[in-house]
């Protein structure tokens, strides 16, 4: 095998580009001649496309976009970090409009699935292209006559009063109306979204019911599809998981070489041929196994093997090497005696522990809020759109804190501030920018020096409140900064995340890695009898068998 460099040019035909969003796509077929149709996960195959590779267009006169490709290009998701424009609010805007527009951000967020994205949320528009928006009468005079239009400036959102502004985000937010949008103007619809489905819970939950009614594993060879699932907030769990797998295939698949199999959090759990008998009724029935269920998250891999006699290598067979996971597959938990702190992998998780989102969730973001702060509460809200798979409704608070809240965002020397709640803080604020720290978790103080702070702490009315504390402005950019880029999307972990001025990132967890094995062992024995107990039972059975028998055999005194 040899190695080039070598350049393509393609000319992009004028007849195959249409009106709204287009997509180029690069593609590559390799197999390697160890075996019949070996599969091209081969680490010899590859190729690398450069990042000097451009796509040049020439446009015959300039036009703002049409809405029917939004969110681009107000979101562009085609760089590996997903960048958007601002989105712009007056200075007088609002709780009510900043509302929607958090609103709007977590609609951003929920196009792009796992996609980290950063979404600046400001006062000041800046660059060639923003988003506006706001209240008619906020807009002024440059306020659209429609309640959606598209400009060469970029996007302009409007509404004559609050719930016109709410209607016409929640149309926005709605893949099913966009693609109806005709143009550069629209009006808002009345629409209104139904609830997100559930999640994982005490109890069995179906994958249709959390959002999975189909997984296609299509194509010979080794097809892999992923989910991850969440632990539910605040509730002890115990032994007794189960991940149940229904699937059908293609009888076609020969019996010795096909199978599935099933991964959780990288730990093989089982496996199980493909073979005619089970193509249409297969079951795999996985025992989760206690360390795997006293964990934060479940990253589930179910991967199938298709293998089809005979296949030539050059034709796709998708249609006769398939493998399908229902919808009524399961996931089961059971409550028991582990520990159940609140955490921050999948940071933020706001479903509560039936699994739903609530119709409302709150974000506290103090009275006065700069534009670093308004885009630290905007990318918060996209990701929990991102993180929970479902859309919600935000509600902005600048009332005092109370801890009830979803999120709040604040300064490490609020301390007045955040007073209600300093019981229930690892890092609590200081007026002088010098945090206490609680003597559960190994912090140095000097790790918190111009640092940004994540906590997630209990709710008195159930659930997660998760507080983010920045020492600056600067460091909550730099914070923003890291948390949107690949490397440090899913950095978080265990309760309490420090991000330092060196750009690193510590996790720290009150329950420490004994206790959870203790914890483990001690939900175990609870559900066997212990040495002494069982051989009390023993011998209490030995002793009365020894006076049974000896009262068949002892005479009995004559009465006088």
């Amino acid at each position: 095998m040899s190695h080039s460099s070598q350049r393509w040019n393609i000319l992009l035909p004028k007849k195959f580009i249409k009106e709204g969003f287009n997509e180029v796509t690069i593609a590559s077929q390799t197999r390697s001649t160890e075996g019949p149709c070996r599969d091209d996960d081969d680490l010899r195959n590859w190729i690398r496309i450069l990042p000097t590779t451009v796509i040049t267009l020439d446009l015959a006169n300039q036009a703002p976009f049409p809405l029917i490709a939004f969110p681009y290009p107000y979101i562009n998701w085609l760089s590996q970090t997903a960048s958007s424009v601002p989105i712009v609010v007056s200075p007088n805007a609002t709780s009510s409009t900043l509302s929607e527009a958090l609103n709007l951000s977590s609609g951003f967020g929920k196009r792009l699935t796992d996609k980290p994205v950063q979404i600046r949320l400001t006062h000041t528009p800046s660059g060639k292209m923003n988003v506006r928006f706001g209240l008619a009468a906020d807009l002024g005079n440059l306020a659209p006559k429609s309640n959606i239009e598209s400009r060469l400036d970029g996007l302009w959102i409007s509404g004559p009063n609050a719930n016109a502004l709410r209607d016409t985000v929640n149309t926005l937010n709605n893949p099913s109306l966009i693609s109806q949008m005709i143009g550069t103007v629209a009006n808002l619809s009345t629409y209104v979204p139904k609830p997100a489905v559930a999640s994982t819970r005490i109890g069995t939950a179906t994958f249709s019911e959390i959002g999975f009614p189909s997984i296609n594993l299509n194509g010979v060879g080794t097809q892999t599809s992923s989910l991850v699932l969440h632990r539910p907030l605040l509730i002890p769990l115990g032994r007794g998981g189960e991940l149940r797998i229904k699937f059908r295939h293609a009888a076609t698949l020969m019996r010795v070489r096909s199978l599935l199999s099933v991964t959780i959090n990288d730990q093989p759990l089982a496996s199980v041929n493909m073979t005619p008998e089970n193509a249409n009724d297969g079951e795999l029935v996985c025992n989760v196994p206690i360390e795997i269920v006293d964990s934060n998250e479940w990253r589930i891999q179910i991967t199938a093997h298709n293998e089809l006699a005979n296949a030539d290598c050059s034709k796709s067979y998708d249609d006769v090497a398939w493998t399908n996971i229902l919808g009524s597959s399961s996931f089961q938990l059971h409550e028991g005696a582990l520990p159940n702190t609140p955490y921050l992998d999948g940071f933020p998780y706001l479903r509560g522990k039936d699994g739903k989102l609530p119709e409302t969730l709150t974000l506290n973001a103090g009275k006065q809020q700069t534009d670093t702060m308004l885009t630290l509460a905007a990318t918060t809200t996209a990701r929990a759109s991102q993180m929970n798979r479902a859309l919600t409704h935000w509600a902005l608070s600048t009332e005092a804190v109370t801890g009830n809240e979803d999120v709040i965002v604040g300064y490490l020397n609020d301390e007045e501030r955040f007073k209600a709640i300093a019981s229930r803080l690892l890092i609590v604020p200081n007026k002088h920018g010098i945090p206490m720290i609680s003597k559960e978790i190994p912090v140095l103080a000097s790790s918190l020096t111009d640092a940004v702070v994540v906590q997630a702490i209990p709710k008195t009315s159930g659930g997660a409140c998760y507080v983010i504390l920045g020492a600056s402005d600067e460091a909550i950019a730099r914070f923003l900064d890291y948390i949107t880029s690949l490397k440090g999307f899913n950095a978080m972990s265990g309760q309490v995340a420090v991000y330092s001025k060196q750009g690193e990132m510590f996790v720290f967890d009150t329950v420490t890695q004994a206790d959870r094995l203790a914890a483990e062992e001690n939900e175990m024995s609870r559900y066997r009898p212990s040495m002494t107990l069982a051989m009390s039972i023993v011998g209490g059975l030995f002793v009365l068998l020894i006076i049974f028998i000896a009262s068949k055999f002892v005479k009995r005194k004559p009465k006088a």
